[in-house]
């Protein structure tokens, strides 16, 4: 059987099934839409069994049967008897409720699913054949009408991620949960269930091994331009010494990882304060990260190792760069911008001048305590020299006013 989820999905769909017979209620205590037809309850016990044979995760079954009981509402009828009219009528009624282009494309996919595995082809031998999908949905599409399409509204610029990460700097662990997302491409869950033991530190830069509720496996997650935030929270983590606790946990207990939904509300929080008028969220921090790499040259092979991809096509998803940043980057590689100018697009460590390694947003170096902006030392530089080229005047020159001494000094 899977494991119980950050979500609590275990319970939930636990809960869900022990309730079943409640689903043809009015007012269900498991379900927002109420089954009409009593002889669709055996479909929900049905798939009961497929999740098992199948040990599908907890939160696919919710999802799985969160559009059954979608399906067992729209119609009175029993779905087995279900035509084309009556899928068609089904799919219009789920399009007034689903919201979002993605949501009414996997509705139509999950119901192609679920068609197969409750009321399949059979071939000219009587023998199921799961290569066909039934009539009745088989003329349906997943491809949404691309004018639906609404903008994220969730791409930051440089100087907005830098904001954010410079408000969580009395919070360490945010700001290496943050920076290791944006930086690692991994999934929200995959992040939150790491632990003390997953780590692997060098010199220079770390490891951490998704070791568990890895959509594809086991991989470790790439820790170089986020690693000097990661090490200053991994060196106040209170639990280090216990390999069980949670590389980032909640509520101050080492056995309970911080959820996406912690992360959400803080990343919310942030946003309002700081003025920035976009919906982050901690799939934003993926599909930020993706983007900053490709602005930064990275190559879609290198996006996909990193990201633990199978293949780049879920790049067209993830990368929300677009035609200007293409532009410039093309401009930059003809020498005819400054790539320094460029290269501000995309986050990445910086060297202080003592020689060690600090964050990308860190204005003070955290070993030597000088500035870190190079251009604002110059200019400190600069403007130190002038005050010490008017005082050595004015002691050569003790008959001449102040106002004098600087009106000369202006002139040349």
């Amino acid at each position: 059987m899977p494991e119980e989820d950050i979500y609590g999905s275990k319970k939930r769909y636990e809960k869900f099934m022990s309730n079943i017979d409640d689903l043809t209620k009015l007012t269900s205590k498991v379900a927002k839409y109420y089954c009409k037809n009593k002889v669709n309850l055996q479909y929900f016990r049905q798939f009961g069994k497929i999740f098992d044979s199948r040990d599908t995760s907890y939160i696919r079954r919710l999802r799985l049967l969160g559009t059954l009981r979608m399906l067992s509402f729209a119609t009175t009828k029993d779905l087995k008897d279900c035509e084309r009219e009556d899928i068609n009528e089904i799919v219009a009624f789920s399009h007034t409720m689903n919201k979002s282009p993605k949501t009414k494309s996997d509705f139509i996919r999950d119901i192609k699913f679920m068609w197969k595995q409750l009321f399949p082809e059979r071939d000219e031998r009587g023998r199921i054949d799961e290569m066909i999908t039934p009539y009745p949905v088989r003329h349906l599409s997943p491809k949404i009408d691309k004018s639906r399409e609404v903008r994220r509204n969730d791409k930051l610029t440089l100087f907005e991620y830098e904001r954010i990460i410079e408000y969580f700097s009395d919070n360490p662990q945010i700001q290496a949960y943050i920076t290791l997302s944006v930086e690692s491409l991994t999934r929200p869950q995959e992040l939150c269930y790491t632990k003390i033991s997953d780590v692997e530190i060098n010199e220079e830069y770390a490891k951490i091994w998704i070791s568990s509720h890895g959509k594809e496996g086991v991989k470790f997650l790439q820790c170089i331009d986020s690693f000097p935030y990661f090490i200053k929270w991994y060196s106040k983590h209170p639990f280090k010494g216990d390999k069980d606790a949670y590389l980032f946990f909640s509520n101050g207990s080492k056995d309970r990882p911080i959820t996406p939904d912690n992360m959400n509300k803080k990343l919310k929080l942030a946003c309002k304060k700081l003025n920035i008028d976009k919906k982050i969220t901690p799939y934003s921090l993926k599909r930020n990260g993706v983007t900053f790499s490709r602005l930064r040259g990275d190559s879609d092979v290198d996006i996909q190792h990193r990201a633990g991809w199978t293949s780049t096509k879920q790049l067209q998803t993830y990368d929300m760069s677009g035609a200007e940043d293409t532009f410039k980057r093309e401009l930059a590689k003809r020498g005819m911008i400054d790539k320094k100018e460029f290269e501000d697009l995309s986050p990445s460590t910086k060297t202080c001048i003592c020689g060690k390694t600090i964050g990308f947003s860190e204005k003070i170096c955290i070993h030597c305590n000088r500035l870190t902006d190079r251009e604002v030392i110059k200019s400190n530089r600069a403007a130190e020299k002038e005050i010490m080229e008017v005082f050595s005047y004015a002691v050569k020159h003790p008959e001449k006013s102040f106002i004098d001494i600087m009106d000369e000094f202006r002139k040349s």
